[in-house]
């Protein structure tokens, strides 16, 4: 524990009022508008461990009393935090504090803590050291299952794409992408569905520990920086072709940082509490399984998202619009859209994938061939799991709402370690344009991008008296709506011409 640790912990919490009582025979601490219901689960430690606990148990400012009063007697004893809580507390060696990779904390036991006063705020300080430390260590070795990915998978996505291998990538893109993949994968959904800061959670659901380094990153910008450390890599970029043998050195790389990071959290009364102090890692971690395939889900999903940008591919959507039903609801559409059987079990429909939460049709644009289809590719990528439609569609649409554009920034390459500014929903940061659903004229496509000058142009339906103008395989809006239109516009679908893709 360092000085001045306790002054910056009391400071940040409006529960805690600094005291040199022993806070194990002092004071109760308990929230004043816990219900009894809350009360009885917090309190019965046997039982499950719960997000809403820290508060109801008000373990915040049972903490701050507690280092008060024994900061002197950690600072004689030469320990870091987490082990001088477990000595005074538990008594005897618990080695949290150093991590070597390989070395696991061992569980508090209930029993310890039973029967104590104030033994439930106790155990749930000693909860979060045990289930800080196991969770990097569970990091620690998924990140290493992760290596797995080699240049076999770039052309695997490029194949399956019809697209040229991308681009080199960025070492800390990579990097990056390693370090937060664990947040944008967890039954709870993204990093942007996690609760404002000092938000209650009222209920007793258990929620994803994945999504909570990154909120602890916010609160400590000194670990993102520790986490990004680029150490022994000197490039700025890896090539294509030596994807495998870099991502090994990458790996780790962060697996060193991984390291670096759970020492500083264990030693430093202050960052551990930037962990806990929100209660998200009072609950139990994800296994070893879950988070080594979400971190190579999502470096494979950037590497998709990269592909696709490489070759001028956007994302496009329409909102308020449900593809399928516009498709069945007796709608007069110029032309087929290759949907009407509704959804598959990807929420595919044609080329549109339905979020059907937002009511919002996503699709893939070529800015280079208008009438590619990526419907098949889509599929194919999807089946073969190396990405997802929320990973690839989803993630953009947060990326671009968090930056405030029609496109967010890759992974690493506009972070900022200031707290609380952190952006890290950008595993995929494609750019996203809105169909224009009103304008009646052939110069507005999009409402938040420039037109493209290929829309609208002519190219199908020749043999015709009135030449048609073509569509993108994605696109939903007047040309294909409007009376005004009606026989003049064409896709591909339209005329079996079939995807030129």
């Amino acid at each position: 524990m360092t000085p001045g640790d306790a002054t910056k912990i009391t400071n940040s919490s409006s529960n805690s009022q600094a005291s040199s009582s022993n806070p194990d025979t002092g004071k109760v601490y308990l929230a004043s508008d816990a219900t009894a219901d809350q009360s009885s689960h917090c309190l019965n430690i046997a039982a499950h461990q719960y997000q809403i606990c820290w508060e109801v148990l008000n373990v915040t400012g049972y903490l701050n009393d507690w280092i008060l009063f024994n900061e002197k007697k950690c600072n004689y004893e030469d320990m870091g935090f987490a082990d001088c809580f477990l000595y005074i507390e538990v008594g005897g060696g618990a080695n949290c504090t150093s991590f070597t990779g390989r070395s696991q904390c061992s569980p508090p036991d209930a029993r310890t803590y039973v029967g104590r006063k104030n033994g439930a705020q106790a155990y749930y300080v000693a909860f979060n050291i045990w289930n800080i430390q196991n969770w990097f260590f569970t990091y620690y070795m998924a990140v290493g299952g992760a290596n797995g990915l080699a240049a076999d998978s770039v052309n695997t996505i490029a194949r399956t794409l019809n697209l040229p291998l991308p681009k080199q990538f960025a070492i800390i893109d990579l990097l990056a992408g390693l370090a937060f993949a664990l947040g944008l994968l967890s039954p709870s959904g993204y990093a942007a569905a996690l609760p404002v800061l000092g938000q209650r959670i009222e209920g007793f659901a258990a929620q994803a520990p994945g999504e909570y380094l990154l909120r602890a990153i916010q609160n400590t910008p000194t670990l993102s920086r520790n986490l990004l450390e680029k150490g022994s890599l000197s490039e700025t970029e890896v090539q294509i072709a030596e994807l495998s043998s870099d991502l090994a050195r990458i790996v780790s790389q962060l697996q060193t940082n991984i390291q670096n990071s759970i020492v500083l959290i264990m030693s430093n009364s202050s960052v551990f509490f930037d962990f806990v102090q929100d209660g998200f890692f009072s609950t139990q971690i994800e296994n070893l399984n879950t988070l080594t395939q979400n971190v190579t889900l999502s470096l494979n999903t950037y590497i998709v998202s990269q592909a696709l940008q490489d070759d001028d591919v956007i994302i496009t959507r329409a909102l308020d619009t449900d593809i399928n039903e516009l498709q069945l609801n007796g709608s007069a559409l110029h032309y087929d859209t290759g949907c009407g059987h509704g959804y598959d079990e990807w929420g595919m429909c044609g080329s549109w994938w339905y979020d059907a939460p937002n009511r919002i049709s996503y699709g893939l644009e070529s800015l280079k061939a208008m009438l590619n289809n990526y419907t098949d590719p889509l599929e194919s990528l999807f089946n073969q799991g190396l990405t997802t439609p929320e990973l690839l569609f989803k993630n953009s649409q947060f990326c671009a709402d968090a930056a405030g554009s029609s496109q967010g920034n890759a992974p690493g390459t506009a972070l900022t370690t200031a707290a609380g500014m952190w952006n890290t929903e950008c595993i995929s940061n494609m750019k996203i344009c809105t169909w224009d659903l009103g304008a009646l004229d052939t110069e507005r496509e999009f409402t938040d991008c420039e037109r493209e000058a290929s829309f609208a142009q002519e190219g199908c339906g020749a043999a015709l008296e009135i030449v048609q103008a073509v569509m993108p395989a994605s696109y939903i809006g007047p040309w294909l709506t409007d009376p005004l239109y009606q026989g003049v516009s064409c896709n591909h679908w339209d005329k079996n011409m079939g995807s030129p893709g």
